[in-house]
């Protein structure tokens, strides 16, 4: 009698905490992501200033999800898409995917609208374009330490999203938490 009032208690006790560390996990692949993309953005500028040529992250989407790719320009007109189509531009490395490397988590929002990054006035529905640097969704990284200026939000869809976002004219790049609960943006 006592060993089943135990198991019951421990398997109450299971049930009660499993959604909340299920969310945890899930807000931590989604922080992990937005951490990794600021990383790759601070690499590829760094990279720019050293080799004195235009380095990119350029974003195109596959097969229902958003691949990343890195390329330094090979012409000196800046990285675009003529020039990585004819390979003048040079790959620098192997594109990449957040769903491969963090489980349930892409380039995306939540499925509810929400307020846009301070100090933007405004809501994000969950059908906005994910990737805001304009209409190339290619984010130029320059000799002289300056960038495109943009956003990219990271999200598992339902509970967390981050903000990844890149200030041009400093190349400053920084990471915003939209807290569901409190229902704001924090760093």
């Amino acid at each position: 009698m006592e060993a089943a009032l135990v198991l019951f208690l421990v398997a109450l006790l299971v049930a009660a905490t499993t959604p909340a560390l299920v969310a945890a996990l899930s807000r931590g692949r989604v922080a992990a992501a937005a951490r990794e993309l600021a990383q790759e953005m601070a690499r590829l500028r760094s990279e720019a200033i050293v080799s004195r040529r235009n380095a990119a992250m350029r974003l195109t989407w596959s097969q229902g999800r958003y691949v990343y790719a890195f390329f330094a320009d090979g012409d000196g007109d800046g990285v675009r898409a003529e020039d990585i189509a004819s390979g003048r531009d040079v790959l620098l490395g192997s594109p990449r995917d957040l769903t491969s490397r963090y489980e349930g988590v892409d380039f995306g929002l939540l499925d509810v609208p929400i307020p846009q990054v301070p100090p933007n006035p405004g809501t994000l529905p969950p059908s906005s374009d994910p990737v805001r640097f304009g209409r190339s969704d290619i984010i130029t990284f320059t000799p002289h330490g300056t960038s495109s200026s943009g956003t990219l939000y990271v999200s598992d869809g339902t509970s967390a999203v981050a903000a990844v976002v890149l200030f041009g004219g400093t190349g400053r790049i920084r990471i915003w938490r939209f807290d569901r609960q409190r229902w704001i943006w924090t760093r």
